[in-house]
């Protein structure tokens, strides 16, 4: 055994190492005083009838004279109640992009036959995010559906059990329809359903948040036939409100790339902020729903400062999750670790403008000084990059008080003023942000290949 990875109501899992092949398993270990072999092997046999990634495999049942042991494959990830306690909320577009993939799996488990499978307690603490994907795990409340409505004793987690679940009326798939509703109404406002909160906490500003709250209290109705009658139909009205947004067609340049967009950051000297303005991308594409990564092309050791300070663990990739933003530490040049998974990779390349002329990506950003003193560095490092073609520039902490235009007259770059935190960023960076993406992959340009040239030479 390797640690405690959760405790329940019905028992404990464990991390374990498989010792012959070097694999980790999740061990869940239930008291036979808390419920029979029987009803445990149910649960084991509902999972082997389901088959996606994003759904653990079980290997094993093994029991001794005080335990049910079942022996199933570790998902990794952090739970979606974590992510949300720590950042207080998701952006409509991640609650867009990950309610179609709980859709997607609720319909799975509703599909199977001969008999489809109610899950019964869809909830943040069971629902799993790694490299931008759901996945679901503790399946002991899961039943068959011609077994629902003769169940002697019926459980659910307050604030995500649907009306029914309380009273002795059938429960079917709409059942967990409504859990999937109160799921995202804890992703998009931070609060449960039925939770005492002031309107200011919970500000629906856009007009994608207002049509996802509509979808949303359409699922939470208490009457079954006013809610979305199946997962596939709720699926089918997120991907239109997906592709109606403006996230939909600002992810227009990601969507159509076979390979990950590559992004190089380089500032024209130390002290610029260019870590800051490169973790803040990674952070601003998340928030719109896009799959991104940061990745420390430098020695200043960031990643593992933040990891250590926020306590948080290295996946299997190498990747760290630090307030919901994956994170790549610089390993050195004898190891070669690259993400998988993800459509946007950012390179923090430093002080060291001239990877960008070396490094063979599909954007490139350069961060300058804003203050009078910065400028000559910053007029050295835009004349080296004059033959990057695709190439951005920002001037951040821009001083608007001094003579700027008058100094540099053909400067060309964006100016980025102060925001204090990288990870949830301010209305004006998220604007400079948003400028530069759509300077390199607006809708008129061409996205099914490299936009900006031929591939030079491999990535390192």
């Amino acid at each position: 055994m390797c640690r405690v990875l959760g405790c329940g109501r019905s028992g404990t899992v464990f991390l374990a190492r498989h010792m012959e092949l070097d694999e980790y398993r999740a061990i869940k270990r239930v008291p036979k005083t808390f419920v029979n072999y029987e009803l445990f092997r149910k649960e084991a046999l509902i999972l082997k009838g389901i088959r996606d990634q994003a759904i653990p495999i079980v290997y094993d049942l093994a029991e001794d004279e005080q335990y049910s042991y079942l022996i199933e494959e570790y998902l990794e990830g952090d739970s979606l109640y974590a992510l949300i306690r720590e950042s207080g909320h998701c952006s409509s577009a991640m609650t867009i992009r990950y309610g179609i993939q709980i859709c997607h799996l609720v319909h799975i488990m509703h599909s199977i036959m001969p008999t489809p499978v109610l899950y019964l307690d869809l909830q943040p603490k069971n629902l799993l995010l790694y490299k931008n994907t759901i996945k679901l795990i503790d399946f002991d409340h899961a039943v068959y559906a011609d077994e629902a409505e003769r169940l002697a004793e019926r459980y659910g987690t307050a604030g995500y059990a649907a009306p029914e679940q309380y009273t002795g009326d059938v429960l079917d798939g709409r059942t967990d329809i409504y859990a999937i509703g109160a799921v995202l109404h804890y992703m998009l406002t931070g609060h449960f359903t039925g939770e005492q909160v002031r309107p200011e906490q919970v500000k629906l500003s856009g007009i994608t948040e207002r049509r996802l709250m509509r979808l949303i209290r359409k699922c939470l109705q208490k009457e079954k036939d006013r809610r979305f009658q199946t997962a596939e139909e709720l699926e089918k009205a997120l991907q239109k409100l997906w592709d109606q947004s403006e996230n939909g067609v600002f992810q227009h340049g990601a969507k159509c790339m076979e390979e990950s967009l590559v992004i190089a950051v380089a500032g024209s000297r130390h002290g610029v902020g260019t870590t800051h303005i490169a973790m803040g991308l990674v952070a601003y594409l998340q928030k719109c729903g896009m799959s991104a990564v940061y990745e420390e092309f430098n020695e200043s050791g960031a990643v593992r400062q933040l990891a250590e300070c926020r306590g948080a663990r290295a996946d299997s990739s190498g990747v760290f999750r630090i307030w919901k933003t994956p994170m790549l530490p610089c390993y050195g040049e004898a190891v070669e670790w690259k993400p998988s998974g993800y459509r946007i990779r950012i390179l923090d390349c430093g002080a060291d403008p001239d990877l960008l002329t070396q490094e063979n990506a599909d954007g490139y950003l350069l961060i300058c000084g804003g203050k009078p003193w910065e400028w000559e560095n910053s007029e050295e490092a835009a004349g080296l990059c004059e033959s990057v073609r695709g190439l951005s520039v920002i001037y951040n902490l821009f001083c608007g008080s001094l003579s700027f235009r008058q100094k540099q007259p053909c400067a060309e770059g964006l100016r980025m003023s102060y925001f204090e935190n990288p990870f949830t960023g301010s209305r004006e960076s998220d604007c400079v942000y948003r400028l530069i993406w759509n300077r390199w992959f607006g809708q008129g340009g061409d996205t099914s290949r490299n936009v900006f040239g031929e591939r030079k030479k491999k990535l390192r």
